[in-house]
Parts: structure tokens; sequence; C-alpha cells
């Protein structure tokens, strides 16, 4: 028997208290409560005195929680992990940082700065936070912290989908541009291990790099540059971008492009993995991502073709595009 579709009312009631549960998602993250519901079921009470909270307060949360699946709550009102609830757990992809970098002050500030954007078209974050995004980070290392490990637990979920649509073998060296902590990079380097390859970020940004590769086993390949890609970018083969290019609006994204350009070596290729605009406009999360970047970064989510613009603009030309099994894309381009 189907369940009865809500009426309009109160789905539109959903819709406009969903950053309620967007933000007891994210203290639940800060605090680590699933790390420490990882050894089994545990009363408030007792999460309390670890999380050097009110009892109470944590009960509600936590009860907010399990009603909506990340928790449950047993009869003895003590709580457990769920398997979405482990997704909140800190280790390699996780989506605990992603939690806490969504919620935290760089990202929520400038979406209730929405309107402002709306009315000028830039993104509200010198309004909400004083700078731009990565200069709010700059002064903030905790939140960029999690941010950049966030990106990289992200890079790391679709790394795989990357390695099994893409063909690297030719390659000798891969250069993850906006790399963060090289999460894409090891993971194609160790499909293809006659390759090297480089991260190239923000200095700040790279500080993480080195050990995740050490962590990998990859250090004797790998080379952590720290650097502007706005200025150039280390030679390679390949060039990997991903979720670079929807930072920026389109001018800046073919200064970019024009970079990897000018670095690639002969027959190499720009391989660009970001969410793609529906043509249809299909429910997507490219859609919700498009709006994000209009507040927090000043960028935005692409159709295919408005990808080829950008390339021919750069002196690059569209070539593959190739689904994966999420949201993401493929989208690679030669020299033109």
């Amino acid at each position: 028997m189907s369940t009865p579709a809500l009426p309009p009312p109160a789905v539109m009631i959903q819709m406009v208290t969903a950053y309620w549960l967007s933000q007891a998602v994210g203290v639940v993250a800060r605090l680590g409560v699933a790390d420490l519901l990882a050894g089994g079921p545990r009363g408030a009470e007792d999460l309390a005195r670890e999380t050097k909270t009110n009892p109470d307060a944590l009960h509600r949360v936590l009860r907010c929680c399990a009603s909506v699946g990340i928790f449950s709550m047993r009869a003895d009102a003590r709580f457990a992990l769920t398997p979405l609830g482990e997704t909140l757990c800190s280790g390699s992809g996780s989506l605990r940082d992603f939690a806490i970098a969504e919620t935290a002050p760089g990202h929520w500030l400038p979406w209730g700065k929405l309107e402002s954007s709306m009315r000028s078209g830039q993104p509200a974050t010198h309004e909400a936070l004083g700078s731009d995004l990565f200069g709010f980070y700059a002064k903030s290392p905790d939140e960029a912290g999690a941010f950049t490990r966030a990106m990289g637990n992200l890079s790391g979920m679709v790394a795989r989908e990357v390695v099994r649509v893409t063909d690297f073998s030719k390659a000798e060296t891969i250069v993850d541009v906006g790399g963060a902590n090289g999460m894409l990079l090891a993971t194609v380097l160790e499909a293809n291990p006659k390759a090297r390859g480089v991260v190239f970020d923000l200095p700040h940004v790279v500080a993480d790099g080195k050990a995740a590769i050490l962590a990998r086993g990859l250090a004797e390949r790998v080379e952590v540059t720290g650097g502007d890609f706005f200025a150039g970018v280390p030679e390679g083969d390949v060039l990997l971008l991903k979720q670079v290019l929807h930072d920026w609006d389109d001018a800046k994204s073919v200064a970019i492009l024009r970079r990897c350009q000018a670095a690639l070596r002969p027959g190499g290729r720009v391989v660009v993995v970001e969410m793609l605009l529906p043509e249809d406009n299909a429910p997507s999360m490219a859609q919700m991502m498009d709006l994000n970047m209009l507040v927090v970064a000043g960028g935005r989510e692409r159709r295919s073709a408005e990808f080829g613009s950008l390339f021919a603009e750069a002196g690059l030309k569209l070539g593959r595009v190739t689904p994966t099994h999420g949201p993401f894309f493929v989208i690679e381009a030669v020299a033109a």
C-alpha cells in the first residue's frame, strides 16, 4: 500500500524548516556524536559528559536526529548509530567535515544574505563575513580545515568513479589543480602505477596534503606544491580540476583554463569533474549547488555547452562528457 502524498502546505512547511535539521546535523557532527556511538548505544547523560553539553538539550537534538533515521532511539532512551549516522563518523569517506563546513559561519552566514545576492548578482560573503570565502578561511583555520577535509573526502568518493570512466594509462604526469589534500590524485595514481603526480593548491591548503599523500604511501611519486592557479600551474599530461571552475565566474574560469592550456604537454588533456545542470531542469543536486556558488563564491554550475564555450575561449576543445554513478560528470578537453 503506497504512502499518501503530503498536502502542499505540509510539503512547504518541510521545505521552509529544512535548515532546522541541517543545523541539528551540523552540531552533532561538530560534537563527534557518531564517533562516540561507534562502540555501541549510549544515553544522552553519558554523551553530554563527554561533549560538555546540557543533557536535556543534547537528548532533544539526538531525538530529532533519530526521528529522521540518523540515529535510532532505544526503549531505554539510549541512542545508537544507523547506516545513515555512520556517514558522520570520522575517517575516509566521511561526511562529518562536510556537515560541519556547510553549517558553520563561512557558508551559513552568506546563505542568510541570499536576498542580497539576488539583488546584486554577487556573492554575499563580503557582506556576511567581511571578505571573500577564502579570505575568511585564511583567518579561520579550524573552519578552513573542516572545509578542506570535506572537499578531500568528497574527492575520495568521486575518485573511484573518475578512475572507472577515464583513461590515464598514457599519462606520465598528472596534475591535480586545486587538489586540496590530494585524495583524487592519490586514487588515480594507485590505479596507474607508472604515473607521477603533482598536488597544486594555495600554500595554506596543501599543508595538509603532504601528510595525506604520505599516509597513502605515495610520497615518492607525488610533489605537493603551493601556488596560485591564476598565475600559472605545473606542467603535465593530464590536468585534473575537480569542482574548481564552479567556484568562479566565466571570466575567471577562462583565466584558469588558459593557464591549464599553457601547461599541457603535447597531446595532453584537461579533465574537469563537475556537476552539470540538467538540460530539462530535472531534479538534481546541481540546481542547489548553483545557488550555493552564487551566495558563497560568485561561481555557478553549468551545462555541457557552457563548458564548451569556456574551453573555446581558453584555446581548448570540448571532448568526451561522461556521467558517473553520482552527481558528477567527467568533462574532457584537449588543445584546440
